[in-house]
């Protein structure tokens, strides 16, 4: 005989940082315990004020451009948010000598892996996100210009051209909200 008990699940928002968010901030706080401050980070490591007033507070200077690094830090290192950044990111702290970690989302990265795959068997690229965020234009940078189109609303979905007979593969943003 089964026993029935009304049961609450109460579910809270937000949920916390995916395992990928609480790596990159690991990253940051182990860098910072093994090089000492200051140590800079490519765009914010999460989009959490509360995290990056912390980081800050123990010496994470928070940067868009490589270039804002000054010349007598460049032996500083330099750390790429969860969020990921475009193949030229990378390509351009090695040519100014800068020492970079990745603390790109496993996830993230494992998208930009697929769009490669993708492109490589010939196939258009139909990328799902948010226009501006550091994601989308990490995951169209792994990409030749062209090569990747975003798509956002529904307009830009009905607005899509595409022949009947091309090859087509979508990625999505991971961190993308949708209401």
């Amino acid at each position: 005989m089964a026993i029935s008990q009304e049961m609450t699940i109460l579910l809270s928002a937000p949920r916390g940082f995916c395992a990928g968010v609480d790596r990159a901030i690991q990253i940051v706080e182990r860098a910072l315990g093994q090089y000492g401050a200051p140590v800079y980070v490519r765009h914010e490591i999460v989009h959490n004020k509360y995290v990056v007033n912390s980081l800050r507070d123990k010496g994470a200077i928070f940067i868009e451009e490589l270039d804002e690094i000054p010349e007598d830090h460049s032996d500083r290192p330099v750390i790429f948010s969860a969020h990921g950044v475009p193949k030229s990111v990378p390509e351009l702290a090695s040519a100014m000598n800068l020492f970079y970690i990745d603390a790109t989302c496993p996830l993230v990265s494992k998208v930009h892996r697929e769009a490669e795959r993708h492109y490589k068997n010939g196939d258009h690229i139909v990328l799902i996100g948010h226009e501006g965020h550091p994601e989308v234009a990490g995951t169209m940078g792994q990409l030749p210009d062209g090569a990747v189109t975003l798509v956002e609303t529904i307009d830009d979905v009905q607005a899509l051209s595409f022949s009947t007979n091309s090859a087509l593969a979508y990625a999505t943003q991971t961190t993308a909200i949708y209401r």
